[in-house]
Formats: C-alpha cells, sequence, structure tokens
C-alpha cells in the first residue's frame, strides 16, 4: 500500500498516514526466529536521482510499474505563504522530467501525487484553494505516458468524514479506499474503486477503537478483501488485525505477534499472504510478520541487531516482499520470498525515512523513495 507519510490534506485537515499492525498471540500457529545478517548482500549500484523541475519539495509521488514513466508533484515556498506549485512526469531510466502537466505559480493550491493504479493510470490530486477552506478533485492521467490530464476520479466521501488511505493496487482494474471520521474516532468506511472507470463498490462500515487512529491498510485483490492493522502505538500494547470483506462487510479479527506501531503492510493476492513490520518496545524486539487472510496461520522473525522496520511492497513479477529497515545510522532493503525466506539485504543508501519508501517497478527490480532532503527521489535495485 501507497505511504504518503506526513501527508496533510489540507481542505479536510487530515494526514495520510500509512502506519500500522502486531504483537501476542490468540491461540493461532506461530513461529519466531531471527533475521541472520548471513543472507546474500548486496551493495548499492548506481543511483538514479529525479530533480523536480523547480526544485521544490515532492508531495508524493508514483512508479508506473511495467512503464518507464513516474509521476510526481511539488510545492516551492514563495513569500507571503503562497507557493508553486506543480504535478510532473518523469522517466524512471534518467530521472529527467519529460513534461509539466500542470504548473500554477503564486498560489495557495496544491498538487498531490496519490501515485499509480490500476493498469498505468496515474491519481493526482489537486486541492484548489476556496475562502474558508479547500476543495479536492482528483485527476486521472489514463494511461501515464499520455502525459495529460485525462479524466476525473469522484469518491463519495461521507459527510464528517476524510479520505484517509488508498491501497494504490497496480494490475487489477480495483484498489480499496479508507475513510475515517473527521474527529479522530476510530469509525470508518471502506469500499473498492476502479479509478479508470469511477466505478464503486457498496460501502462498508468499521469500527473498533483499538485498532488506533491510522492503521496500516492494504487489500487482497483476489478475496475482494481490506485489511487493517494498528494499534494505540504503546510499546506494549497488541496492534488488532482486522480483514473486511469489502462485498458482504463480514469483518473478522485477530491479534498480531509484534508490538507498537505496524510500519508496513502488503499482501500478495495470489497466496493470500501479508507482510507487515512492527516497531517493537522494552521488551518485545522489533518484527517482520507473516500472516495469511485465508488460513489465519502467523509466524515472525526478529530483525538482526538494532534494525526497525517500516515500509512493505510487493513485487508481484518475481513474488518477493520487499521491506525497508534501518538502525537509525544505515538504511537497508531486505528482500523476502513469499515462504518468509530472505533472500538478499540490499544497502538502501541516503533515503529519507522507513515509512516513505518505497515504489516498486518489477520490470526492472527498481524502487524509489525520498531522499533525505525530501526535493528529491533516489533508486535502488533489488
Amino acid at each position: 500500500m501507497r505511504k504518503l507519510v506526513g501527508k496533510q490534506i489540507r481542505s479536510s485537515g487530515a494526514w495520510r498516514v500509512i502506519a500500522g499492525v502486531l504483537w501476542a498471540f490468540c491461540g493461532l500457529a506461530l513461529t519466531i526466529t531471527a533475521v541472520a545478517q548471513s543472507g546474500d548482500s548486496a551493495a548499492a549500484p548506481s543511483t538514479v536521482v529525479v530533480h523536480p523541475q523547480f526544485g521544490g519539495q515532492i508531495l508524493g509521488f508514483g512508479i508506473d510499474q511495467g512503464g518507464t514513466e513516474g509521476l510526481l508533484s511539488e510545492s516551492v515556498a514563495e513569500s507571503g505563504g503562497e507557493n508553486l506549485v506543480a504535478s510532473e512526469v518523469f522517466d524512471q531510466s534518467t530521472g529527467a522530467i519529460l513534461h509539466v502537466l500542470s504548473m500554477r505559480d503564486h498560489t495557495m493550491d496544491d498538487y498531490v501525487t496519490e501515485g499509480i493504479v490500476g493498469n498505468h493510470v496515474g491519481l493526482e490530486l489537486y486541492q484548489r484553494s476556496l475562502s474558508g477552506g479547500f476543495r479536492n478533485y482528483f485527476y486521472t492521467i489514463n494511461p501515464l505516458d499520455t502525459n495529460r490530464f485525462t479524466g476525473v476520479w469522484t469518491p463519495d466521501i461521507q459527510n464528517g468524514y476524510l479520505l484517509w488511505g488508498l491501497t494504490l493496487t497496480q494490475g487489477f482494474p480495483d484498489l480499496a479506499v479508507l475513510q475515517r471520521s473527521e474527529e479522530g474516532s476510530p469509525y470508518m468506511y471502506l469500499y473498492s474503486s476502479n479509478v479508470a472507470a469511477n466505478t464503486f463498490g457498496p460501502l462498508v462500515s468499521y469500527n473498533d477503537p483499538n485498532i488506533g487512529c491510522c492503521p496500516g491498510f492494504a487489500y487482497d485483490t483476489k478475496l475482494n478483501v481490506a485489511m487493517l492493522a494498528g494499534s494505540n502505538g504503546s510499546p506494549t500494547t497488541a496492534p488488532i488485525l482486522a480483514t473486511i470483506n469489502l462485498a458482504t462487510g463480514a469483518v473478522h479479527e485477530i491479534t498480531g505477534l509484534g508490538v507498537g506501531t505496524v510500519n508496513g503492510l502488503a499482501i500478495d493476492p495470489l497466496t493470500d499472504n501479508a507482510v507487515l513490520t512492527t516497531q517493537g518496545g522494552p521488551f518485545v524486539p522489533p518484527f517482520v510478520e507473516f500472516y495469511n487472510l485465508r488460513t489465519q496461520s502467523m509466524s515472525a522473525q526478529k530483525l538482526s541487531g538494532s534494525n526497525i522496520g517500516g515500509d512493505v511492497e510487493f513485487d508481484a513479477l518475481h513474488r518477493l516482499f520487499i521491506v525497508a529497515a534501518s538502525d537509525g545510522v544505515n538504511n537497508s532493503i531486505l528482500e523476502y520470498d513469499t515462504s518468509g525466506n530472505l533472500k538478499q539485504v540490499i544497502t538502501a543508501g541516503s533515503l529519507n525515512s522507513l515509512l516513505t519508501c518505497c515504489q516498486l517497478n518489477p520490470t526492472t527490480r527498481t524502487g524509489f523513495g525520498l531522499g533525505a532532503d525530501l526535493e528529491t527521489l533516489q533508486s535502488f535495485s533489488y
């Protein structure tokens, strides 16, 4: 799932955060093993660096899986609280900006890239400044290499609710959408959507205060099941794992294996396996955790040294889970197969954080994340 951590949707005052998942046990089969440093380790090859056209701070990005382009938005601060804002398409292999889709100068408006969805469909949020607030418009670029806005996506946001998360599924027509109560309560609505066709599934409600305000969010396209994973963030509290059938509304909850905040969550829809990372606490270390949505079996692997796991992404072409990790000084990319075997550890360079990484292109086995300055995108190979 896409993690635009710390991105403020100003029209609603929301923060789109992908966090969350796991701890303790609840009568399920489990195994806990250590992730050894002995896995194959690869040095980072030459890095592609993407610089926005106008040198601003990047407000979201997306990578077209199987394509050659990416999408980003930027904002340059100007005097009087105004900004120069733009939406841009770039070349993944060179980092060059290919086309500026739209630019507005001396404005209070914003562009915020949601990502790439479905089959090569770019999704861009335009926030128009109005008296007393903002209004959101979602523009599509279908396909991305047309290098222009081609349509709109019109989700029906419930009164008093915020658009909180999108799973940004590629290769399948549908993604999952999450709305959260504006009051900060755990009341949520979920539904599926085909962005290219601008169609929507039935609205499904979910409410459990134990899952916290900002759960991790992923989507099993085969089962049409969304997964939420979260807690109150306490280093001694077990996160809740919830699966919600987006056709029937059926909800199933269990307790995870780890403790603390869940930093990443992704699902392989072929095997129905999910991988999550948990922050850990004083008595329980950070884990990479594996959970099957059908069998409800779970296992956990302790991260080596002082590493903490972050974002999790799935490569459907090579059947790999890509996990960002850091010990606070050095960043790594951990590559797992769908059986939970650690295949290799890759030096990740100066990516900004565990949570703003990663977007993948499985065809080229390349990933991108925000640079430390928040004004570049940097690639890695896996």
